[in-house]
């Protein structure tokens, strides 16, 4: 949802990271994975509890990760290998994110089962969509994609908002889910 908004600014916020990217000579299966070690940093802060490191951290990871596409672009670099890379290592990040909210942020049975929920509709949601791609549909239809899940998480971990909110984003996540499975379903 925010990426349909955002975009077009994000992209533009990107140029001056890609000319530096393209005078290092970084390729855009680089960014993934140093995003991706980023993530992991910015997790672990979470998980020992220095939020603000973990914030900056996700959040640098995020953005480097999300460099890889315009990066490819402007070399003309872009290839199945490198998207499949690059969806892989997203939901890698995605999930450290939630394990250490499900170590770190969890009291009951009924908690632990919420955050495998929301792992398991965030690994649905890009299958989704990746099947859409298979069958020549545009199927970016949801509320929660990407941005909106890390986001989320980032917030719920940094302001330790009350569990309730996960109640609610779980829902919103199998909503997205249900969406696209429709709109994929109805399409075929």
């Amino acid at each position: 949802m925010l990426e349909k908004y955002l975009k077009e600014y994000s992209e533009k916020f990107a140029i001056p990271f890609i000319k530096v990217c393209v005078y290092l000579n970084l390729k855009p299966n680089y960014l993934s994975v140093i995003g991706l070690l980023v993530i992991v940093v910015g997790s672990y802060f979470f998980y020992t509890v220095n939020k603000l490191y973990g914030v900056v951290f996700i959040f640098l990871g995020s953005a480097i990760d999300g460099l890889d596409g315009p990066l490819a672009r402007q070399l003309n670099l872009q290839s199945d290998k490198g998207a499949l890379l690059d969806s892989t290592i997203d939901r890698i990040g995605e999930l450290i994110i939630w394990s250490v909210i499900a170590l770190n942020y969890v009291d009951t049975d009924i908690e632990l089962f919420t955050i495998i929920s929301i792992v398991t509709s965030s690994s649905l949601i890009p299958y989704l969509r990746a099947k859409g791609e298979l069958l020549n549909i545009d199927n970016k239809v949801g509320i929660t994609p990407r941005p909106e899940r890390v986001i989320f998480a980032v917030l719920y971990m940094y302001f330790n908002f009350s569990f309730i909110y996960v109640y609610i984003f779980a829902f919103l996540t199998w909503f997205t889910v249900l969406q696209r499975f429709y709109k994929l379903y109805k399409s075929v």
